[in-house]
């Protein structure tokens, strides 16, 4: 496998869980709020940083207002 090939691979790694994280983010936002977190979950899909997602999808549970998600997200 070449460079390039593994460095394509690294990176469709990457993305693949960038798109979980935000899935889960983005589930439990509209469970718990509805429709109320339409935009938030919109931010949310903008965010491809792992760090971010990940600290985001560990404090989000402790939230209790959409006000309080989107001072996490945002």
């Amino acid at each position: 496998m070449t460079k390039i090939e593994q460095w394509i691979r690294e990176e469709g790694r990457v993305e693949g869980k960038s798109e979980g994280l935000q899935e889960s983010i983005c589930k439990y936002l509209e469970a718990r709020f509805g429709t109320g977190s339409i935009d938030l979950q919109k931010e949310v899909r903008g965010i491809t940083d792992l760090e971010k997602l990940n600290k985001i999808l560990d404090s989000i549970y402790r939230v209790g207002t959409v006000k309080e998600a989107k001072k996490l997200i945002v």
